[in-house]
């Protein structure tokens, strides 16, 4: 080959240039090259002795990287070499090219990684489906069987150790992960998070000091046991979490309190009280207009009758009649039940009161004696005659509340800070629990952990149960607490891997067995 396209192949295929290209061809839809290797002497794999002495050849067949969309396989011509070293239990060795070739390797170390990163990414499935779009045929289980076949890296020399929790299936199975604190990386994973295990797991480390974790008691328990003795920092977005809980069962609580008051209403003119003309009054007052029309026009009694098909006594009653309203009391029956207790509604109405059953009872004190329905159906007609009531305004939710009081005072705006001052004014409890709680967690962001015993005396003299209840648990995990408010490790680090694990499980990872969600979790980095 010319020096151009030397050039070219040491830029291009650079796990080539330990061997002699012999041809490039095309056949179909793939690229095989043929090449052999040149160099003089080899080394044993038993005993690392170089030979010069040359056994035989045979052929070799290596799959590698797609070149321009196309499948590429080489054919490469390798040579045994005989051992010189008669202590070695091998008499003969097949050579291996560097960066090219690996033992009992049907790839190319370069397509070797390639998979690798794949199926790390992706999986058995979803990885073959890739792989198949990049024009490198391999199946899903041979994917996992490249992750199996990689070597885990061992544990390093770290002093602190981060651990947590996750779930392999929520609520039934859970593991452990541990994470090097000072680089964050994850450095192994239990197949249960139970302290007889997390406990082994320290034996057999003896080098970590430190041990940052959750409020949980296994990982507690099992820190001691392991290492008795070994210095333990309570994680302080957990001890946080645990104020939050505290905080959310007292406000609940107190939930009354959180409802604005109404203001006390305007005096105002008493709610007009619709007539809700029904078709009988209105059918009576078309009949006295067409009568009282005719009439003054000065149509005889007989003549209306005629003319409108009425009885001559009707039309007469209506002719001599000074208005509508007055044929309609004349009829029997049209007082109703809800009628003398009218006006006490619309001015119950004007004053704010729109629940229908509470009205009913009301009203049945007095006298009455119909259904709900009626009342809530005389309410509704107040309102639309008299337009709707303005709400009042919706209570905050426990939940903005617990925010307004965890969060720092300087990255809230006005309107959270008045509504959290109105919501402690009516509360004196809410109040109390709001003045503590930051006070806990003033002392969790500037680590001041010196001022932890001065803060759980003002805890015990206060009238919050569950301010009192979380002040307990503090005091039963007092010196782990204590380190977490004064040294700078928290597990943040180890809840994002944690978080990790739950975008892993999603692509199904770990379904096969708990090494393949270990591997992939440890070897990730």
């Amino acid at each position: 080959m010319g020096d151009h396209a030397a050039d070219l192949l040491k830029v291009l295929f650079p796990h080539l240039t330990q061997v002699v290209v012999n041809s490039v061809v095309r056949m179909g839809k793939s690229i095989r090259i043929a090449a052999s290797c040149s160099a003089p002497t080899a080394r044993c794999s038993g005993c690392s002795t170089v030979s010069s002495r040359v056994h035989s050849r045979y052929g070799r067949r290596l799959a590698d990287i797609a070149v321009s969309g196309q499948e590429t396989a080489i054919d490469l011509e390798v040579r045994r070499f005989f051992c010189d070293n008669t202590n070695c239990a091998k008499k003969t060795f097949a050579e291996q090219v560097e960066q090219l070739t690996f033992r009992y390797g049907r790839r190319t170390l370069t397509l070797q990684r390639v998979l690798q990163q794949v199926a790390l990414a992706l999986g058995g499935q979803a990885g073959e489906r890739l792989a198949q779009r990049l024009r490198i045929p391999v199946s899903g289980p041979t994917l996992l069987r490249i992750i199996r076949s990689m070597d885990v890296p061992e544990v390093p020399e770290l002093t602190a150790l981060g651990v947590d929790e996750f779930a392999f299936r929520r609520g039934r199975r859970y593991g452990a992960i541990l994470i090097d604190m000072s680089t964050h990386r994850p450095i192994d994973v239990l197949p249960d998070h139970t302290s007889d295990t997390f406990a082994d797991w320290l034996r057999g480390h003896p080098h970590i000091g430190t041990v940052c974790r959750d409020r949980g008691g296994a990982f507690a328990e099992g820190a001691e046991r392991g290492q008795p003795g070994i210095k333990q920092v309570a994680d302080r977005w957990h001890l946080l979490h645990n104020l939050v809980t505290a905080l959310e069962k007292a406000v609940t609580r107190h939930r009354s309190c959180l409802k604005v008051p109404e203001p006390e209403p305007e005096p105002a003119a008493p709610a007009r009280a619709p007539s809700e003309e029904t078709p009988y009054e209105r059918k009576i007052r078309e009949r006295h207009r067409d009568v009282q029309s005719l009439f003054q026009r000065g149509v005889t009694i007989s003549s209306i009758s005629e003319r409108l098909g009425l009885d001559r006594k009707t039309v007469r009653r209506y002719a001599q009649a000074a208005s509508a309203e007055s044929l309609m009391r004349e009829r029997p029956g049209r007082s109703s039940p809800l009628t003398p207790h009218k006006p006490y509604l619309a001015r119950r109405w004007a004053e704010g009161c729109d629940n229908a059953q509470i009205l009913r009872a009301e009203i049945a004190n007095r006298g009455y004696q119909g259904s709900r329905k009626t009342v809530r159906r005389f309410l509704n007609s107040l309102a639309r005659h008299n337009g709707p009531r303005a709400a009042p305004p919706p209570p905050p939710a426990v939940a903005d509340v617990v925010r307004w009081i965890i969060s720092r005072p300087e990255n809230q705006n006005d309107q959270a800070r008045q509504e959290l001052k109105d919501v402690c004014g009516r509360c004196p409890e809410i109040a109390d629990a709001c003045q503590l709680a930051r006070g806990f967690a003033t002392i969790l962001r500037r680590r001041d952990g010196h001022r932890l015993g001065d803060w759980l005396i003002q805890a015990d003299d206060c009238q919050i149960k569950e301010i009192r209840t979380f002040a307990n648990g503090l005091r039963k995990d007092l010196a782990a607490v204590t380190a977490g408010l004064t040294l700078p490790l928290s597990s943040g680090a180890v809840e994002g891997n944690v978080t990790r694990i739950k975008l892993l499980k999603r692509q199904h990872y770990g379904r096969a067995s708990f090494d393949l969600l270990r591997r992939r979790i440890l070897l990730a980095h």
